[in-house]
Parts: C-alpha cells; sequence; structure tokens
C-alpha cells in the first residue's frame, strides 16, 4: 500500500476514533417531581418555581386587529423577561418586570416605563397584557390569589378563570419534571392570546 493511502487511511480512523468519544449531551435538568407523578405533588413543586425559561410562537387578536411573534420568555426570581420578534412590523419588543416595575424596549430603540409603558403596550398590543399573572399562567396555573378551577384540587388542571380572563391548556408535555403547557389559549371581551411552547429550559 502506498505511504500516501496508509496516511489517509489512518487519519479516518482517527477521525472515527474520535468522533466515538464524544461527550453525549447532557440530559434537561429534572426540577419537579415527575410528569407522571401525582398532580399534587406538582402543583406543590410549582408554585415555589421561579426560575425558567421557554421558546415559542404567540398570537394575539383583539380590538379588531392581531399579530403573532416569536417570543422568549425568562423567569427569574423577582423578575420576568419577554420578547417578541417581529410583530406589527415593528421588530420587536422586550417586556421586563421587576416588582411592579415594568419597562419596555422596542425594537428602534425607544424605552418606557411605569404608566406610559403600560398605555403603549396596550395600544400596540390592542390588549392589555396579563404582565403579573403571565409567569404563571405559563406554567399552567393560576397565580397567587383569587382564581375559578374547574377541576378538583388533585387533578391537572385544564382550564381556570382568573382576573377576567378564562386560561384554557390544550395540550401538555413533560419538561423539567412536570407535565407543563405546550398549547395555551387566555381570553377575556374579544381579546385572544394563543401560545404554542416549542421549548421548556431551566
Amino acid at each position: 500500500m502506498r505511504p500516501g493511502v496508509r496516511s489517509a487511511l489512518a487519519a479516518v480512523v482517527l477521525l472515527l476514533a474520535l468522533a466515538g468519544c464524544r461527550t453525549p449531551p447532557a440530559p434537561a435538568p429534572v426540577i419537579g417531581p415527575g410528569a407522571d407523578a401525582p398532580w399534587q405533588e406538582q402543583y406543590a413543586a410549582l408554585a415555589t418555581l421561579d426560575q425558567y425559561s421557554l421558546n415559542g410562537r404567540v398570537a394575539v387578536a383583539a380590538s379588531g386587529q392581531g399579530f403573532s411573534a416569536n417570543l422568549r420568555f425568562r423567569r427569574e426570581p423577582g423578575r420576568s423577561e419577554m420578547t417578541l420578534d417581529g410583530p406589527m412590523g415593528i421588530g420587536g419588543y422586550r417586556i421586563t418586570l421587576a416588582g411592579d416595575q415594568l419597562e419596555v424596549f422596542g425594537g428602534n430603540g425607544e424605552r418606557l416605563d411605569g404608566a406610559t409603558a403600560r398605555t403603549e403596550l396596550e395600544r400596540r398590543l390592542g390588549v392589555a397584557l396579563p404582565i403579573e399573572d403571565l409567569h404563571w399562567w405559563l406554567l399552567g396555573v393560576p397565580a397567587p390569589g383569587a382564581a375559578e378551577r374547574n377541576q378538583a384540587e388533585d387533578q391537572e388542571i385544564r382550564d381556570f378563570q382568573q382576573n377576567g380572563w378564562h386560561v384554557s391548556i390544550q395540550a401538555r408535555t413533560p419538561a423539567l419534571g412536570f407535565s407543563l403547557p405546550q398549547r395555551l389559549i387566555a381570553e377575556r371581551d374579544g381579546a385572544r392570546m394563543k401560545l404554542l411552547v416549542e421549548q421548556w429550559r431551566p
């Protein structure tokens, strides 16, 4: 065998050996008690879950107008951040809520906060989004406080009413050690928000 051929074969063997030694990707961390655990156990754990993120898509229709956008949502202790990419042809929005402090950052560099941010956000989106409750609803549970559930306490939540909204979990998926929403609809007074979650992350 010619030396050049031997060298090429050796290189191929070396590459195959290195490929076989690759470390497989680490599995996603399991935070909850398990997607098949009794619902009461999952619900108790969700009530303390204050850090997670998701990627997905959202569609909103209200006041005779509507938009759809890619959604990135990140929850950290005491703080939520939501990014909408591409709604209404303006390049996107980033919305942050820390305590009761709301800030809105527009794709054109504008920054609004407080009541001005809420008013402008409602004007642009056509509906006052339930920003304070949203990080609970995304988990498929009501926010702490008054809510009307349509299932028994020990049954997985499929829908509930809170603050004038009806929230319906259309489909769930195992993620992060829970049975979490994959498709969700929130409706009130002619406003409708549909969410499709494509990925859950801690």
